[in-house]
């Protein structure tokens, strides 16, 4: 038989495998995607509820350690867990709800759904289209509302801190137990040399000019004449930025950078995307303790919070042992 004959003789049988291939793992992908990750009573948790309930922290995750993979992969499965752990608990409420025989009043209900129609789209037309690009009815919408606004008065009714108190030895124990959390944050004035990218030839320019300045510093140039020559930004001030600059106000990768620097020292070459960096630190203001009176307020806040959150586990230890809640893996 030709070489083309026999290719189009087995060419159905190929496209059969293909597409049954095909068929297999798209079942297989539904499969795991809808696969059971837990049972509470009657009701069951898909791995697909998971990924949607987690959807928006997962996002912020995968932004936040985009070059961290490893640590992507540990915060992604805690996440997995809380989330699991949240729906779970949320099963347990409505269970708990129902058999206590609660009845809020379909108007506040309502009232309700419709604050958070105006929060999020404004009117109804707009939400329907909104869900409509996410595949959700308004019905579903309106269910997930109802069940947060029983979800809010279960927790209100069951684990409230109005009856929390917390006493003055309270405050003054976990503020002497915890004087390093209540310290104004080191704060450092720097001159900074900025070499923008686009105005010296990208990455492999800008890199080399940065490299020249480094060794002009190094070999005792004035840090403030050759901000003023150089730099791209602040070059009046020679460089020196005007405000005190607390940790966190710049750039991961400079904010390690600055905060190492002691009074007259400055950095090697930092390289970012945009651009290139030298800093030197003009001035350090060291950490100051606040006073109790100061963080009294703040202290309060953390107690109360801790003891609701203590009282909430507890309380949903007591649902979990009345109900039937088995998990499986993801």
């Amino acid at each position: 038989m030709p070489p083309m004959r026999r290719f189009l003789s087995r060419f159905p049988v190929a496209c059969a495998a293909a597409l049954f291939a095909q068929a297999v793992l798209g079942q297989s992908t539904s499969a795991h995607r809808n696969s059971i990750v837990a049972e509470v009573n009657e009701k069951i948790i898909t791995r697909q509820m998971v990924a949607e309930a987690m959807r928006d922290e997962e996002g912020h995750l995968r932004r936040q350690y985009a070059r961290q993979p490893r640590l992507l992969g540990q915060k992604y499965t805690q996440l997995q867990v809380d989330t699991l752990e949240k729906l779970i608990r949320r099963e347990l409420m409505l269970r708990e709800y129902q058999e206590k025989g609660f009845k809020l009043p379909e108007a506040i209900i309502e009232q309700r759904i419709q604050e958070e129609i105006r929060v999020v789209a404004g009117n109804r037309a707009t939400l329907i289209k909104t869900l409509q690009a996410s595949n959700m009815t308004y019905e579903e919408f309106a269910r997930i509302q109802r069940e947060k606004i029983i979800q809010m008065v279960m927790v209100n009714q069951f684990v409230s801190k109005a009856n929390i108190v917390i006493s003055p030895r309270q405050i003054e124990q976990h503020y002497v137990a915890n004087k390093d959390a209540f310290r104004a944050g080191v704060e450092t004035r720097l001159r900074i040399i900025f070499l923008d990218a686009k105005k010296h030839g990208g990455a492999k320019g800008t890199r080399k000019l940065a490299d020249e300045i480094h060794t002009l510093l190094l070999s005792g140039e004035s840090f403030a004449r050759v901000a003023s020559i150089y730099s791209d930004q602040n070059r009046a001030s020679g460089g020196l930025r005007p405000d005190w600059i607390k940790q966190g106000d710049l750039a991961p990768e400079l904010d390690r950078v600055a905060f190492a620097l002691g009074q007259g020292q400055f950095s090697p070459v930092v390289e970012l995307p945009h651009g290139c960096f030298l800093l030197r630190c003009e001035e350090v203001s060291q950490a100051k303790l606040l006073s109790l009176a100061e963080v009294r307020d703040q202290i309060e806040q953390t107690l109360l919070e801790a003891e609701q959150q203590a009282r909430q586990d507890k309380w949903f230890e007591q649902l979990k042992r009345k109900s039937h809640i088995q998990r499986f893996s993801f």
